[in-house]
């Protein structure tokens, strides 16, 4: 934000209505409480387990944005538990990961066809609420707050000694049936924000979505492999190293299909970038 947009609009936070902090619509206090990843699988990203003791309700998932839950109104309520990994045959890495192999078992089993996923949040209030937001209802200063928030991960995340930068972000692509009925493509426009804070190209010509599919949101873990299966091609030569980037991670199915078509066609390293990672 130039500094004379930043007089006339002040940043102004979007869960409380508090004046935003550091130039974002986000005040000190609701940037402490949002649910940061913390430990997670070094591959995947997908969250350790939490405590048996530490309720979790199920989020509002981000194709279904007139489910209750999805108002950026903050609620009073007790501050959720503080867990503390049981992990004793790993050490808790700066940014959450875990030092070593640290691999889930889904991971080890059989790895994912990209090298990494960097992801910020879990999936958990308010993130339900702001990613409907940026996707269904156009509200651009959530793009604008949510691709900042992801860069700044991304910027701590290359203190680890084996980052490399990829030459090109790759939002995952919309159909153009469900581009023209949503008007916008929130990776995309997340993409944009993310490659002008980091110097990088977005590339938007590699591949494309070939196939409409169901929402994968209403869809079972088994399911989703199928639905998106065969929904990309290639239409342009592929970078050496990309970064795929999607607003929310959940079973992997579709940025793992995405990847997979990538390293197929040439592309020697693929990592995967997203806001939040579910359970």
């Amino acid at each position: 934000m130039t500094r004379a947009a930043a007089l006339l609009y002040p940043p102004t936070c979007v869960l409380c209505g508090a004046p935003g902090d550091a130039g974002l619509d986000l005040c000190q206090g609701c940037r402490a409480d949002m649910p940061i990843l913390g430990a997670c699988c070094a591959r995947c990203a997908i969250p350790l387990a939490r405590s048996l003791s530490t309720p979790t309700a199920e989020p509002t998932k981000p194709d279904e944005p007139n489910r209750p839950g999805t108002s950026l109104e903050r609620k009073p309520g007790p501050s959720p538990p503080q867990h503390k990994p049981e992990l004793p045959e790993h050490r808790i890495g700066a940014h959450g990961r875990i030092a070593g192999d640290g691999l889930c078992r889904s991971c080890q089993r059989q790895p994912p066809p990209y090298r990494r996923c960097t992801a910020v949040y879990r999936y958990e209030d308010p993130l339900p609420a702001l990613v409907a937001g940026m996707k269904f209802r156009a509200r651009l200063n959530l793009v604008r707050l949510l691709g900042e928030l992801l860069a700044e991960e991304l910027l701590a995340s290359a203190e680890a000694p084996d980052w490399t930068w990829p030459d090109a972000i790759v939002p995952v692509p919309l159909h153009p049936q469900r581009l023209r009925q949503r008007g916008y493509n929130q990776a995309l426009e997340l993409a944009r924000i993310i490659g002008r804070r980091l110097a990088l190209p977005v590339n938007i010509t590699c591949c494309r979505r070939i196939r409409s599919t169901q929402a994968q949101s209403a869809l079972e873990e088994r399911q989703r492999l199928t639905n998106i299966r065969g929904a990309f091609a290639i239409t342009a030569p592929l970078p050496r190293h990309v970064a795929i980037l999607d607003d929310v991670v959940t079973t992997g199915a579709t940025v793992s299909e995405l990847a997979r078509l990538l390293g197929r066609n040439g592309c020697e390293q693929v990592d995967v970038w997203a806001l939040a990672r579910t359970p």
